[in-house]
């Protein structure tokens, strides 16, 4: 008789740990290159059509001050694993980094800039995925690491993901099959099974819909990132030439272009590019599918979905086919609002609030804290020292942070100079390194950042620099220095 009550009460608490497992909401973290604030139709794009994400936006939380800590790719996606900003974790460029003086012709660089002091995400970081890990989910990485070479980090199974796919190491991808965009490159095995004309974004969507819908007695945790915006841009060829009728339909504009004051590249100030925009329409659909996936598997309910970018849409004219964030100022690498500024929605089951909004700002490093908190997870402060959680926005409620810091010490191709930023409150000053002298902005009242009110307001201007001074210091954070050697 014993026996028997022994085995009921454990086949009890077996059954009761399942409905447990069940319980626990499942996470899916959407993550696009090169996101450009103006990119969708729910922020005013009219000729990029995003109609997936602009249904999503009235159906989810829609965050309208979403910034990344740096307006480039690696050091936002080791700061969205680590919840530490690249000023702190050493990843303050892209990887492995240049140390290229970047300038207008005949000009001088005024600083060093040497490359980043992290050559990747360290094995120290109790990272996103490892916190996610140790709660008993089966985690996931799909897509673009870049986050450090493979063969000195080890990817994304080294850090907090029981499995991979079709992991890009820096930028070496196409749109196309066979996805290398280097003649010296081997085919890169991200799709061993894909054919001539297959498209990247729709495979790596068919791998996330297939492991998001698989069955399994745990949670889930995926971490999806799309090459999509990233260059080189490339669309289908059908929905390329919709956008082209389209863009000759625009009337003229001249000039199409302008060099900022603090910038050695053109930027381009309006969205017409046909193949930026067709890329955009195959991803915008490809999130829809997932989306739907979930809908259908009967899991969309009792799933956490972020989706957003790793900086803003890159509007120079180093490569082809750039966006535009106008009338946000300039874009990728820098730290003006184009730069570090990317949509944000969130699908939080019995939270969000359908076509719901927020103001308050926020940065990358808060999702760490933000989706434990939402999966009932404890909390590691020592680790997402510098993330908050955004769980008290779905109540109306604020959020407890004082500065937000952005550190990007580097010349770039791209068209910036080396500079940090903080914004704190309604107010904004920019460092700017090489041509020594500090900008203010109100970004509430100027967005688009053309009223420089440090003249105005001195006292201000100094109190935002002597605390962005200080936080570097006590971060240890590379502070360019003059004269050039």
């Amino acid at each position: 008789m014993k026996t028997s009550v022994v085995a009921l009460l454990i086949a009890l608490a077996s059954a009761a740990s399942v409905v447990r497992a069940a319980e626990k909401p499942n996470v899916l973290f959407v993550l696009i290159d090169d996101f450009g604030w103006y990119d969708v139709g729910y922020n005013g794009s009219t000729f990029y059509e995003t109609p997936e994400m602009d249904r999503l936006s009235k159906q989810w939380t829609r965050f309208d001050h979403c910034y990344t800590p740096s307006p480039m790719c690696s050091p936002t996606r080791v700061s969205i694993l680590t919840a530490k900003n690249p000023a702190r974790h050493g990843v303050t460029q892209w990887l492995p980094g240049v140390d290229v003086a970047y300038r207008r012709k005949g000009e001088k660089a005024r600083v060093y800039c040497p490359k980043p002091q992290a050559a990747g995400i360290k094995d120290k970081e109790v990272t996103l995925g490892e916190a996610f890990q140790e709660a008993g989910y089966e985690t996931a990485f799909f897509g673009k690491w870049h986050m450090g070479k493979l063969n000195e980090t080890g990817g994304p199974t080294r850090h907090g993901f029981d499995s991979e796919k079709a992991i890009i190491e820096t930028n070496n991808c196409q749109m196309f099959h066979p996805f290398h965009n280097s003649r010296k490159a081997k085919p890169p095995t991200y799709f061993p099974d894909s054919n001539p004309g297959d498209n990247f974004t729709d495979l790596l969507t068919n791998a996330a819909i297939e492991f998001v819908t698989a069955e399994r007695d745990q949670p889930f945790y995926l971490h999806l990132c799309h090459f999509a915006m990233h260059a080189p841009i490339a669309s289908k060829s059908d929905v390329r030439d919709r956008f082209e009728k389209k863009a000759q339909a625009l009337p003229a504009l001249e000039p199409d272009r302008v060099l900022d004051d603090h910038g050695h590249k053109a930027q381009k100030l309006r969205q017409d590019s046909a193949e930026y925009a067709g890329e955009l329409f195959t991803l915008d659909k490809n999130i829809g599918r997932l989306v739907g996936a979930l809908k259908s598997a009967g899991l969309y309910d009792n799933t956490i979905i972020v989706l957003t970018g790793d900086n803003g849409g890159r509007s120079s004219y180093f490569r082809t086919h750039p966006t535009s964030n106008q009338p946000l100022r300039t874009g990728k690498t820098f730290v003006f609002e184009g730069g570090v500024r990317t949509p944000l929605l969130i699908h939080w089951p019995g939270h969000s609030k359908p076509g719901s909004s927020v103001d308050s700002p926020l940065t990358s490093m808060d999702f760490y804290p933000t989706l434990l908190e939402m999966a009932m997870l404890p909390a590691r402060p020592d680790q997402h020292v510098d993330g908050v959680s955004l769980v008290p926005l779905f109540g109306g409620g604020s959020l407890q942070r004082d500065a937000m810091y952005f550190h990007f010490p580097h010349y770039q191709g791209e068209g910036s100079y080396p500079a940090s930023a903080i914004r704190q409150g309604n107010y904004k000053l920019i460092h700017n390194y090489h041509h020594d002298d500090v900008l203010l902005f109100d970004v509430v009242k100027d967005p688009n950042e053309t009223t420089n009110l440090a003249p105005m307001m001195s006292d201000m201007a100094d109190h935002l620099d002597a605390k962005l001074m200080n936080y570097l210091a006590e971060v240890k954070a590379y502070i360019p220095k003059p004269p050039l050697p």
